[in-house]
C-alpha cells in the first residue's frame, strides 16, 4: 500500500514538474506567437552614430541585443528620431563600433544620436523608396475593406506583395523594382491584424489558416482590374498566407509564379527552432505545444504547409538566408528537396531572416528579374 502510494505521489510531482514549464511554454508561445499587439511596438533606436559624413557612418550598439547589430551584413536603413539614411556595406569593424558606407536621406542624423538599422531599407512608400507613382487603393474581403499600395504596370500581368508577421507594407519595396521593371501592375496588401486594417474575430494571428482569405480578396481585386494572371510575393509569415491561399481558393488557377523569400512552413517545427535559440527548455516543447493547442484551440496541422507545396504546379523561387534566427533555413531545405522539378532555390550564406536582399540588393533583383520570365502560362477561362 505504501509502495503505491508512494509510486503516486512521485508520478504526480513528475507530472507536476512536466505542467509547470509547459503551461509556461504554451503562454509564452501564445503571447510571443499570437497576439498582434506584441508587433506593434517599433524597434527600439539600439545604435548610437558616434561619427557621420556624406560618405561613411561610425555606429556602435546602445543596447545589449540591438535588433540589428552595427555590423550587420547588407544594406539598410539608417533611422533616427530626426532623420534618415542609407546604411551600406561595413567598411571595418570591431567589438566596439562598425564603420559603414552612407548616404543621406531626408531629415538630419548627427554625430551622438540614438538610431537603428532597418531591414526593409526603404522608406514611406512606393514614391519616397523609389520614385514610383501609385495610389491608395482598398480592396472588399470578408472582415471590411483593407488598404493597398497599388504601383501601376503595362502587362496583364499583376503581382501581389504579402508582407510577414509585425511588418508591414514597406516589407515589399525592396523587390518592387523587379516587379515593376518586368511591367508588372502591383499591389502591396494589408490583411486581419495588420495596425489599422480589420482585426480577426479572436484577435490573433492563424498563419495562413484564416489570412489567406484576405489574399485571395486582394487577387479577386487584380481579376476585376484587368488582369489575366498574378504572381504572388510571400514573405515570412506572407509566405504562409500565400501557400495556403494555393491550396484553398478558386483563384489559385490564376497564379503563374510564386516567389518566396524566408516563408513559414512548418509553425511547430519554427516554434522548435524559435525554442532552442532562446535557451528555452526544448524537452518540455512537446507537452507545452499540447497544452497551447487545447487552451488556444487550434491544431498544428493548421500550419504545416508541406502537403500544399507537393501540390503545386506553377514555379517557385525560394530565397532564404542560412543563419536566420526566426524560420530554420532547414524548411526551405525541404521544400527545396521536395519539388526540384518547380523550385529554384537560392539559399543565402550570411542572410538573416529576410535579409537575403540586404546582403546582395543587385543579385537578389536581377534574379527576381530573370525568374519571372519563367512563370507558367495562364488562360483567363
Amino acid at each position: 500500500m505504501r509502495v503505491r502510494t508512494a509510486a503516486a505521489i512521485a508520478a504526480g510531482v513528475g507530472g507536476f514538474l512536466v505542467t509547470v514549464p509547459g503551461l509556461y511554454l504554451a503562454r509564452r508561445l501564445h503571447h510571443e506567437g499570437f497576439r498582434p499587439d506584441r508587433d506593434r511596438t517599433p524597434d527600439p533606436l539600439d545604435l548610437q552614430v558616434t561619427a557621420i559624413s556624406d560618405q561613411t557612418v561610425t555606429l556602435r550598439k546602445a543596447a545589449k541585443s540591438p535588433v540589428n547589430a552595427a555590423d550587420a551584413p547588407g544594406e539598410y536603413l539608417l533611422q533616427g528620431a530626426r532623420g534618415w539614411g542609407y546604411a551600406g556595406r561595413v567598411l571595418e569593424a570591431n567589438a566596439i563600433v562598425a564603420v559603414r558606407e552612407f548616404r543621406r536621406g531626408e531629415g538630419e542624423l548627427r554625430a551622438g544620436d540614438y538610431a537603428r538599422l532597418d531591414g526593409f531599407a526603404h522608406p514611406g512608400n512606393p514614391s519616397e523608396a523609389h520614385g514610383l507613382a501609385f495610389e491608395d487603393v482598398t480592396f472588399e474581403a470578408p472582415l471590411g475593406r483593407f488598404d493597398a499600395w497599388y504601383v501601376p504596370g503595362r502587362t496583364s500581368t499583376w503581382a501581389i506583395l504579402t508582407h510577414g508577421k509585425g511588418a508591414d507594407r514597406r516589407e515589399g519595396l525592396r523587390i518592387l523594382p523587379a516587379l515593376v521593371d518586368s511591367g508588372f501592375h502591383c499591389l502591396l496588401i494589408t490583411y486581419r491584424n495588420d495596425e489599422g486594417e480589420p482585426a480577426a474575430p479572436a484577435g490573433f494571428y492563424s498563419y495562413g489558416r484564416d489570412e489567406w482569405e484576405d489574399l485571395d480578396a486582394a487577387v479577386s481585386y487584380a481579376l476585376g482590374h484587368g488582369a489575366n494572371d498574378v504572381v504572388l510575393v510571400g514573405f515570412s509569415m506572407g509566405g504562409a498566407v500565400t501557400l495556403s491561399f494555393m491550396g484553398k481558393s478558386e483563384n489559385a488557377r490564376r497564379v503563374s509564379a510564386l516567389v518566396l523569400d524566408a516563408p513559414m512552413t512548418h509553425l511547430e517545427e519554427t516554434v522548435y527552432h524559435g525554442a532552442r535559440i532562446a535557451h528555452l527548455p526544448t524537452k518540455f516543447l512537446a507537452v507545452s505545444n499540447r497544452l497551447a493547442s487545447r487552451i488556444y484551440r487550434f491544431r498544428w496541422s493548421d500550419f504545416d504547409y508541406f502537403e500544399t507545396v507537393r501540390q503545386l504546379e506553377v514555379p517557385v523561387l525560394l530565397f532564404h538566408g542560412d543563419i536566420d534566427r526566426t524560420i530554420p533555413v532547414d524548411l526551405s531545405d525541404s521544400v527545396a528537396a521536395m519539388r526540384p522539378d518547380l523550385v529554384k532555390y537560392v539559399r543565402v550564406p550570411g542572410a538573416g531572416h529576410v535579409r537575403a536582399w540586404n546582403i546582395d540588393p543587385a543579385g537578389y533583383l536581377e534574379t527576381v528579374k530573370n525568374f519571372v520570365r519563367t512563370r507558367r502560362p495562364v488562360s483567363p477561362s
